[in-house]
Formats: C-alpha cells, structure tokens, sequence
C-alpha cells in the first residue's frame, strides 16, 4: 500500500513525486513510456524562475537567452531584449531524466511501460488497474495524482470533464546554417491560430516548430521549406514531433482521494503552449493539500476541494487572460498583424519592455497591461483603437 501513486514521469509527476517523499510518504510513479526521456516533444524553453524551481544541475542549460526576434508575415523583424538572461533552453529528455533520476534516489518507487487504463476509489484506498507490459496489476494507494499530460482519457472517466479547446504543437530537430537569436514567425499562413519558431541549441543544432488549430503535420512542412529556401536550416530529413496542447484548464481538477496536475488539468500559458512552471506551481498546491489530507486522514472530495481553490488562487486570472490574449490573435488576419508589429516598433514599445523593472516570461499579463497603460500616457486613444476594431468582440472576451 503506497500512500500517493503519481502516473506521469514528466517534470510536474517527478517534481510533486520528489515533494510528497520529502515529507516522508511512500510514492509510486507510473509512466507508459519506456523511460522518463522517451518521446518529449518541447522546445524546452524556462525562465530562470522555473530553473530555480527545479533546482537541477547548470549542464542541462543549452543555452542562455535574452532577446528574440519576431518577424512580421512581411519578413520584417522585431527585435525584443534585456540586458540580463531571462530565460534558457534546456535538454528537455535529459530534464526528465535528471528529475526522475533524483527522486528515485530519495526513495519513490518508478515503474516504467505502465500503461493505467483506470482508477477507481473504493473504501479506504484507491485501485489504480495497469498493463505492465504484457502483464495486468492492480496497485494500491491511499490518493492517486493524475499528470499524465494532455490528452489522457482518465479525468473524464472520472467525471471531472474535459478540455476541448486546444492547440497542436509540431516541432522538428533540424541542422542550421548560423545559429543566433531566437526567432518567432507571426503569420497565419505559416501558424494559422498560433505561431512558429525557430530556436537556436547546440553545435549548430536547432528546434524548428509552430503552433496551430489544424493541419500541423501539412504547416510544419512548409515551415520547414520556407525555412530551407531562406538559408536558415540545411536539413531535410528531421525528425518530427507532435502534441496537443490545452488552452483552457480541466473544469474539475479533485475528486475523492484524487487530483490532477500540469497538462492533464489545463495548467498551461494559453499564449505560448508552456506548461512547465505553471505545472509545478501546481503541484506545490497539490503536495500541500495532500500533506494536510494525511494529517487529517481524510481525503473526500470536499477536503481535496481545496487543491482547485488554490492553485486557481495563484493562475486563474493568468488564465483566463491569457485565453483571451490567444482568441484575440486568432482573430486577427496578415494584413492586421503587420500592422500591429509595425505600431509596437515605431512607438518605443521595445525600448519600454527592455526598461521594465519587473519583466517576467511567465506572467504575461503584467507585460501586456503594463505596455497598454504606457500606451494610453504616451499616445491618444483613437491611435490605438484602429488595431483592436472588429476583433475585441464579445466572443474573443469570453473566457469562461
């Protein structure tokens, strides 16, 4: 009898893995993959926050990074700075790896090629029913943590609804012919709904990849030419990957003796598709809620209440911007997003953010307020409302 199984090897499953065994419970990891590394598809890109978070060893760091280009449909480039890193790209297989490797050596217990087909709570314990290759088991728990990612059919075999708004990320591992900056591509014909990037990692190795609604397989291929007829990347041949991405969180993220975190519970920025430091924002909620679960001995759905009102606490209203913040840009056509790029460089909005006292990758809603507000000092509002007509309405505002 384990008092927490966790299913998911991912940096949010290790994470509260490792957190829960510091406060000395008998932990369980599943994970369907054959090894913590195995299949990540992740540009890998964290802020220093998060590194710190995790707190794992400086090697994994790629490469630092405190500017990026974004280039209109035109071609024409928008270059934002700091003059300090803010964020870096890290080894995102070997992240899991290390994660897993560390917690393992704290004790909990991890089981690989286990695919869990159903939980179930009963009296006293939780049942989780597994195919451990070949062979079925049934394991046993006190609570169970569903961080599976996005797209696991067992919140909604619990009852706690599901997510039907999402995007897809492709990305592909391809050679370059000048690694520099970072380079965000905001073109619909490109990215329809989303956008594309290309990010420099090492020995003259990239990530080429894009985010969108529909088609990903068909946009990354021409991404991937596009890219090629500029002189940009030289290989052909990549390798691909692909994964859906939540825009919105899970309705219910708690039932008796259960919750779920990072990508499984829609705990992702809507504006990038980045779930990692929301995630284990998440799952420090969730190893406190836990924690105090224990103490009392009761883990019923009221008392598990708690995880949702506090991690909602922390992210709601990041969310919810955020989702609006990516309905908005859906909204908006070629003709309109040059115009946008074109307002943000002639009106001192780079030179504003590289000045920002408290700039921060992940909460992207203070950026945006903040450069709005010192938009409605410095210029007129009828300046502004030419950008946003017709595509602020009522629907691109409902961000239930």
């Amino acid at each position: 009898m384990y008092n927490t199984i966790i299913i998911g090897a991912g940096p949010v499953g290790s994470y509260l893995a490792g957190k829960l065994a510091r406060l000395g419970y008998k932990v369980l990891v599943l994970d369907k993959k054959m090894s913590a590394g195995e299949d990540v598809c992740c540009t890998g890109i964290i802020s220093k926050e998060c590194l710190d978070l995790i707190a794992v060893d400086k090697n994994l760091i790629i490469r630092q990074v405190s500017s990026a280009r974004f280039l209109a449909p035109s071609g024409k480039p928008l270059r934002l700075w700091r003059s300090h890193e803010t964020a870096y790209v890290i080894d995102r297989p070997a992240l899991n790896l290390a994660l897993a490797d560390r917690v393992q050596k704290s004790g909990v217990c991890y089981l690989f090629n286990t695919q869990v087909n159903d939980i179930q709570a009963v009296t006293g314990q939780i049942r989780v029913a597994a195919n451990c290759g070949e062979e079925k088991k049934l394991f046993e728990a006190e609570t169970a943590v569903i961080a599976t990612g996005f797209g696991s059919p067992l919140p909604g075999k619990l009852g706690l609804g599901d997510i039907s708004d999402f995007t897809i990320g492709a990305q592909a591992d391809v050679n370059m012919s000048d690694p520099g900056e970072v380079e965000i591509y905001l073109d619909q014909r490109l990215a329809p709904g989303g956008f594309a990037w290309l990010v420099p990692t090492r020995d003259n190795r990239g990530l080429a990849g894009l985010l969108t609604h529909r088609q990903p397989e068909r946009h990354l291929s021409k991404l991937l030419s596009s890219l090629k007829t500029q002189g940009k990347i030289t290989l052909t041949e990549a390798i691909l990957g692909y994964e859906a991405i939540p825009l919105q969180p899970l309705p219910k993220t708690y039932a008796d003796r259960i919750l779920v975190v990072g990508e499984a519970a829609g705990q992702v920025k809507p504006t990038t598709g980045g779930g990692i430091y929301y995630g284990l924002m998440c799952a420090d909620v969730a190893a406190d809620t836990l924690h105090q679960a224990f103490q009392a001995h009761d883990f019923s759905e009221s008392r598990l209440a708690s995880y949702q009102k506090g991690w909602r606490a922390r992210l709601g209203k990041e969310l919810q911007f955020g989702y609006w913040a990516h309905r908005l840009y859906n909204k908006l056509d070629n003709r309109q997003i040059e115009r946008l790029h074109k307002f943000i460089s002639n009106n001192g909005i780079p030179q504003f953010i590289a000045e920002l006292d408290d700039f921060s990758f992940d909460w992207h809603s203070k950026i945006i307020l903040k450069t709005l507000r010192h938009l409605a000092v410095s210029m007129p509002a009828q300046a502004i409302k030419p950008l946003i007509k017709h595509n602020a309405t009522k629907d691109s505002l409902n961000c239930q």
